[in-house]
Formats: C-alpha cells, structure tokens, sequence
C-alpha cells in the first residue's frame, strides 16, 4: 500500500489548523462569549430586545463582509466597501427623497452604481494589472470625496414603509435580517454550485496556473468585484432605511470590520482558501463584542480597546495557527 493512500486513510486531525481552515474558529468564540454572557447577564442577553440588537448589527456589517469574502478569497481586497455603502445610503435617501413611488426604481439604481463600481475595479485590477490596494484605495477616497461633494450634513429622506421594513421586528428577529439572509444564499450558491466559485477559487490560489488552465482571470475577477459592490450598495440602503435619511458618514469603518472579520473567519489574505461559514462567524463575534458593551454597561471609553483584544487574541489562537 502506498504512502499516499495510507494518508488519505487517516482520520482527519480535529487541531486548531483545522478549525481556523474550517472556519470553525469564530463560531468557537462566540459560543464562549455566549455562555459568558449567559452567566455574567441571562436575564439581558436573552431578552428578546438585546437579541433582536445583536441580529440586527450582524445585517449591514454581514452584507458587506460577504463580498469582501469573495474578493479576498480572489487574492485581492476592497478598502472602498465602506465609502460605496456611504454613497449608496446618500444616494438612496435623495433619490426616493420621501416618495413611494421612487423606492424600487431608487433601490434598483443604487445597486447598479454598485455594480457599476465593482466592474471598475475588477477591470483596473484585471486587465489593467494594477494592485487592488491601490485601486481600491483610490476609490476609498474617490467615494467618500463625492459624497462629501453632494452634501457635507445629512439629506434626502426614505420613505416611512422602508424604515418600518428596516427597524420592525418580529420577537427577536428584525425583518432587515431577511436581507442578510438573501445575501448569504445568493453567495452560497455562487461559491459552491457554479463555475464561478470554483473560477474564484482557482484564481486566489494561484492566478497564473488557472489563467494557464483556461480559467477566464479578468471576468472572475469583475464578477468578484461587482458582487462586491451590490452587497455594499445594498449595506448603503439599509443603513438609509434605519436613518431615515443619507449621511455622508454612514459607511465609516466598514472597511476595517468586514476585513477584520474575514481574516478573524479564517480566509487567507493571500486568496485561495476561506468559507462563508467562518465569515459569518467573525460578523456574529463582532456584533456579540458591541452589544455586550451595552449589556454590561461597560464605559464607551473602553469598547475600541477591548475589541482590539478579543480579536488579536482570536487572531493568534487560530489563524495563525491555520498557517501550519
């Protein structure tokens, strides 16, 4: 019998490289801050409320985390997630503008602008071979710049349906959940039933061998982009829904969490190798992290530098680890 088949008889090891692969390593996490909170708090942290605040941060941060997913598993990044939600929210709020009948047309349009944006970056990073740093960077700026170009204070105005579709729930469930919830089967579906996924894949893992095997590079990488750029639209109009009106602000940082919650779910920066399972997970440790603050009272002084903690901490524990 053969070395190889030998090795691929045995079990798999159940270590802690496996679990960051897996994606498990998050999820591992936030059951250990939810017995902890459990304890520290069971009356709050399960009253329907507190959930319904925990779901409800998991929506806009989970929408754009899934497509900077994509992006990264690609080799590739997307610093401008956050100023796209920005305009998208500005954009939303001055095209319906309090109307009802200008929501669906608005909402539509908001989303080809993010597709719009998508395709421009797959096609500088693409064809054009430029480093997706710098090109989305560039747009980080761009973005936000034109934003602060149409109004410096908040505008527009969203219609009463649409925030009441935003801010309702039913028990603890918001119904703007609905929206991360399409978010994650559209993703799923593409990543693990059609030849994109596998393009998107082949393409972080070693983009020359796949451009070699006939893997078509240029349009994985604008479809990566360009469902990038809807997510992060669709992140913008909900955040409108929620404010009732678009800020210049609204996407500020977005860019940071979702990268953070990509890597902290176990998807290598370097492309190639990562889940939408342990993505998720990294959004529901972050949005676990901001409600407890509230739950327990802790000083708002206090949120940034703890949250630093706990995600350097998960960090070291398992995605290095997921290195060896």
């Amino acid at each position: 019998m053969s070395a190889a088949t030998v090795a691929a008889g045995r079990p798999r090891r159940l270590d802690a490289a496996w679990i960051a692969r897996s994606g498990l390593a998050a999820w591992i996490i936030v059951a250990l801050m939810v017995v902890g909170l459990t304890i520290a708090e069971p009356e709050g942290f399960w009253a329907a409320a507190n959930l319904a605040n925990v779901l409800t941060a998991c929506v806009v941060l989970g929408l754009v985390a899934l497509g900077q997913n994509v992006v990264v598993l690609t080799g590739g990044i997307d610093l401008a997630v956050g100023s796209t939600a920005t305009l998208s929210a500005m954009l939303t709020a001055i095209l319906i503008d309090g109307y009802p009948i200008r929501t669906l047309p608005a909402i539509l349009a908001v989303l080809l602008a993010g597709a719009v944006i998508g395709v421009a970056h797959g096609l500088l990073v693409g064809r054009v071979r430029l480093a997706p740093f710098v090109v989305t960077l560039a747009t980080f700026y761009l973005l936000q710049g034109i934003a602060f170009m149409i109004s410096t204070s908040p505008t527009g105005q969203v219609t009463t349906a649409l925030t009441d579709l935003a801010i309702e729930r039913v028990g603890p469930l918001p119904l703007s959940f609905g929206a991360l919830v399409i978010g994650v089967v559209l993703v799923a579906l593409l990543m693990r039933s059609t030849v994109f996924g596998r393009h998107v894949y082949a393409v972080g893992g070693d983009e020359e061998a796949a451009r070699a095997n006939g893997v078509p590079v240029v349009r994985t990488l604008v479809g990566a982009y360009v469902l990038c750029g809807v997510l992060a639209a669709a992140a913008g109009i909900v955040l409108a829904s929620r404010a009732t009106l678009g800020s210049p602000t609204a996407g500020q940082g977005l860019e940071l969490s979702a990268i953070t919650v990509v890597v902290v779910g176990g998807t290598s920066l370097l492309g190639g190798r990562g889940t939408i399972t342990g993505t998720l997970g990294g959004v529901a440790l972050l949005a676990l992290i901001e409600s407890s603050f509230t739950l327990l009272q802790a000083p708002a002084t206090l949120t940034d530098l703890i949250r630093g903690v706990v995600i350097l901490a998960a960090a070291a524990v398992f995605v290095q680890r997921s290195r060896r």
